[in-house]
């Protein structure tokens, strides 16, 4: 009775806890059996394709990262240092442009604020690929192709990392700035010493997206860098050229391993600020 009476009570518990677990099993089986693999060599994979982990008598092996790093086909080095280049100084800039415009709508007052807020929220609707074309035709315009600014300049303006961090802004004390002015302190004080501080979370939040979409970035890259030096291409274009080469079986062991080169650097990233994601996300939505 009382084995029934607690399964009685915890139904609700155990079935989420399944769900849980079927979710995860399903999101991480795939990385799992990607990640045991890129250790398996060319041979043991075309010989026994259906086993999850190195046959009998094979023993694991890091030939596939090996030649990855060290094949002159594959300059895995440059394309990592290039893909971290660019995500780094695109992160850097777009929170700085973002952070600024925030502040002069929350804290500024000036007229048409909303209207011109609300019309840059009305730009979202436009699809991405139908500006590809004329920022392309300004990069090329400017001969900024077959360079790095030509990945960064394009992505300094998103109106959904402004909108996320005006709606942090909106719940900083107004208090606090009005006080930092009377006691004499210019806006770009207030600015770094009283919204910066407070509104970390929001940035930091926003920075791992941005970082993230400028890292997974395939098509601009491809369309700015597609016939620059190789050496110049980041991890995605090398990525899918690698993946474009090795069609064969034998070399699924050298795609996964470059697939899970590739996801190293945004996972150090994702642990450093997973503390802040659910904080600043949770306080987006509180005005004052």
């Amino acid at each position: 009775m009382r084995k029934r009476s607690w399964l009685s009570r915890n139904k609700a518990r155990l079935f989420s806890t399944v769900v849980l677990l079927a979710v995860c099993f399903v999101i991480l089986f795939p990385l799992v059996w990607g990640l045991v693999t890129s250790f398996r060599d060319g041979l043991d994979l075309q010989g026994h394709p259906s086993d999850f982990f190195p046959s009998k008598g094979e023993a694991w092996t890091f030939e596939n990262y090996i030649e990855i790093f060290t094949s002159e086909e594959y300059p895995v080095g440059n394309w990592i240092l290039n893909s971290f280049l660019v995500s780094t100084l695109t992160t850097v800039f777009y929170l700085t442009i973002i952070s600024f415009a925030a502040y002069a709508f929350v804290f500024f007052r000036f007229r048409f604020r909303n209207a011109l807020f609300y019309f840059l929220l009305a730009t979202m609707t436009v699809p991405g690929i139908v500006l590809t074309a004329p920022q392309f035709t300004n990069i090329v315009a400017m001969d900024l192709n077959k360079t790095i600014w030509g990945l960064i300049l394009p992505g300094l303006c998103g109106v959904y990392g402004l909108f996320l961090v005006r709606q942090f802004f909106l719940g900083i004390p107004i208090d606090l700035v009005e006080n930092a002015r009377i006691d004499g302190a210019s806006n770009f004080t207030i600015f770094r010493k009283v919204v910066l501080p407070l509104g970390k979370s929001a940035l930091l939040v926003e920075g791992l997206f941005s970082f993230l979409g400028s890292w997974n970035d395939l098509q601009w890259a491809q369309l700015v860098l597609g016939r620059a030096d190789p050496k110049q291409w980041t991890l995605t274009i090398g990525l899918a050229k690698v993946i474009e080469g090795n069609q064969t079986f034998s070399n699924v062991g050298i795609q996964l391993a470059c697939a899970i080169i590739s996801m190293v650097p945004v996972l150090i990233l994702f642990l450093i600020v997973q503390d802040r994601i659910v904080e600043g996300v949770a306080m987006t939505g509180i005005k004052r």
